[in-house]
């Protein structure tokens, strides 16, 4: 890509395809596309904006700045907010028309006073905690609270209520808090409550379970192309890239990379690319669950500081793959092309296999709609409208990957 040296490349058009068909499975099951943490990397608005053009019913962010920034880049459509607010931010929340995930009552109350100043209505989704141990009221306490919402906070309307799944692959576990969650939405209707949306799905559960859709389902990763889909054949939408900057021969013996950790066996040409950790590349994000999750762990450490190559560590250079040898360093990293030297040159584009979610936010965002590419170089640390920002000819695109 001209003028680029490590980027992004994001296909929208597989998002919208992925959101059609995941559209089709739920039926008339509502869809909240879930665009938290800049849409797990692949950038917040141009994301929110195609799901919403595809068929998303609702949008889903952590909190009150990521809302806003939607709701200022012309976003109308309803948004939740899943973490809970703190009372000072009730009046900005209620300000942009947003949707609050409420647990206390300290909230809701903040939230009431700042409608009446408003003169409008505070719109809330009650999140009940059946077992993930997170945000919400305890199943318990649910209809109690659903009782005082109602009678004591007449300017806050209560749209939904929810919970989350913390477990979705384990079936028995989903199933129990399930039926928790079951059991509590049907005393709050029997109590004469109607609240309007009733959801529990995340992505995961959404394809394994679909007895579970209720009024509207969360969909995250699954429209991502980044969990499993079933038969739904989704798409990836994203591919990282970057180019090489450097080539150099190497002796046998020769050290690469910082500690010493890693040397030639033979004479060697390494390519360099601008790709470090900083970008996302090598960051190990885990939670060991039990001691021998925790001893494999280890053991990947071990191996990656002395440069044992392992498919984290491997990029593409022309549909072949490659290993990067020694420890990876801040902003570079080196690739060993000693068997294909001359099939290789500096300005060679080089795929990289990273979690999209940890990469960095200043990292450029390439992307590809219709017959257009969008390039969002965030250099300000701003987002940009995708429509205002600078358009490369078709013929770019062709040349990725």
């Amino acid at each position: 890509m001209k003028n680029l040296t490590s980027w992004i490349y994001i296909d929208l058009d597989a998002l919208s395809y992925n959101i059609k068909v995941i559209k089709d499975f739920i039926g008339t099951t509502k869809m909240l596309a879930v665009v938290k943490a800049d849409a797990y990397g692949h950038g917040i608005i141009p994301v929110a904006l195609t799901a919403l053009d595809s068929g998303a019913d609702y949008i889903g962010v952590s909190d009150v700045d990521e809302a806003i920034l939607l709701r200022k880049s012309g976003i109308k459509a309803p948004i939740l907010v899943f973490n809970t607010i703190l009372p000072e931010h009730a009046e900005k929340a209620v300000k942009f028309n947003l949707t609050i995930t409420v647990c206390s009552l300290d909230v809701v109350q903040a939230l009431h006073e700042a409608a009446k100043r408003l003169n409008t209505t505070a719109l809330v989704h009650i999140k009940v905690d059946t077992g993930f141990g997170r945000f919400g009221i305890l199943p318990e306490h649910a209809l109690g609270f659903v009782k005082i919402v109602y009678s004591d906070f007449k300017a806050v309307y209560v749209e939904g209520i929810y919970t989350h799944f913390s477990s979705p692959s384990s079936s028995n576990i989903t199933w129990n808090q399930f039926n928790k969650f079951n059991d509590i939405t049907n005393q709050i209707r029997e109590a004469g409550f109607i609240i309007p949306l009733r959801h529990a799905c995340n992505s995961t559960a959404a394809v394994q379970y679909p007895k579970m859709h209720l009024d509207m389902v969360r969909i995250g990763n699954l429209m991502y192309g980044l969990c499993s889909s079933g038969n739904l054949n989704l798409k990836k939408l994203a591919r990282v890239f970057s180019k090489i900057i450097f080539i150099k021969n190497l002796p046998a013996g020769h050290n690469v990379g910082y500690g010493n950790k890693y040397a030639t066996k033979r004479s060697t040409t390494i390519a360099v690319i601008p790709f470090g950790y900083y970008e996302g590349l090598g960051l190990i994000v885990s939670q060991p669950s039990g001691l021998m999750d925790a001893l494999k762990i280890l053991l990947k450490q071990l191996m990656y500081s002395f440069g044992v190559t392992n498919p984290d560590r491997k990029v593409v250079i022309k549909n072949r793959m490659f290993n990067i040898i020694g420890k990876i360093g801040m902003q570079n990293c080196m690739i060993d092309i000693t068997d294909f030297r001359d099939d290789i040159s500096v300005g060679d584009y080089v795929e990289i296999s990273t979690r999209k979610v940890n990469l960095c936010y200043s990292l450029p965002r390439v992307y590809h709609r219709g017959n257009e590419i969008f390039v969002d170089t965030r250099q300000c640390m701003t987002y940009l409208d995708m429509h205002n920002q600078y358009i490369y000819d078709k013929g770019s695109e062709q040349s990725i990957g």
